[in-house]
C-alpha cells in the first residue's frame, strides 16, 4: 500500500482540484431521467445536471421513484459521482398495511430455520416444513389436475 502523504495548506487557500462540494454537503435536487444503468439524472436548484447513484436502505431497496420527485442528493463524495439519499416528502405512516405484494420475476423464498416457502415464475410453489399444518375454520379444497397422496 502507497503511503499517505498528508495535504497541509494556509487559510483561505484552496487545493487544487478540491471538491467545491465536499461531503457532507447534501443538496435539493428533481428527478430528471432513471437512465438505463440505474444511474439517476438530476437537477439541482443552481441548474446543475448531474447523474447519481441511488443509495439502497432496508429490507425493500426498490421504493418506486417518479419523474419529477424532489431528492436529498450528498454531491460527490470523493468517488466522482453523487448519491442520492432519498426522497424528500412528507412521512407517512406506514401502519399495517390493507394489501402487501411483494413482485419477484424468477422467484420468491420466505425461509425460517429449516421451512420454507417457494414461488417460482412457471407456477411452481414448493412448501418445506418438518411438519406441515392447514387449518380452515370452513371446508378443505384441494384442487388440482391430480392429487396425490404419499
Amino acid at each position: 500500500m502507497a503511503p499517505v502523504t498528508p495535504i497541509t495548506r494556509t487559510k483561505g487557500a484552496r487545493v487544487a482540484g478540491a471538491n467545491p462540494h465536499p461531503a457532507g454537503g447534501a443538496s435539493v435536487a428533481r428527478l430528471l431521467n432513471i437512465e438505463a444503468d440505474g444511474l439517476l439524472k438530476v437537477e439541482f436548484d443552481s441548474g446543475e445536471f448531474a447523474c447519481v447513484a441511488w443509495l439502497e436502505q432496508g429490507l425493500f431497496p426498490a421504493i418506486e421513484l417518479t419523474l419529477g420527485d424532489t431528492l436529498l442528493v450528498l454531491r460527490d463524495a470523493g468517488n466522482g459521482q453523487g448519491v442520492a439519499l432519498g426522497r424528500i416528502g412528507r412521512y407517512v405512516d406506514p401502519g399495517q398495511q390493507a394489501r402487501l405484494a411483494i413482485r419477484s420475476t424468477e422467484s420468491l423464498s420466505l425461509q425460517c430455520g429449516e421451512s420454507s416457502i417457494d414461488l417460482r415464475a412457471d407456477g411452481k410453489v414448493m412448501i418445506r416444513g418438518d411438519d406441515v399444518l392447514v387449518r380452515a375454520k370452513g371446508t378443505k379444497r384441494i384442487r388440482a389436475g391430480t392429487v396425490s397422496i404419499n
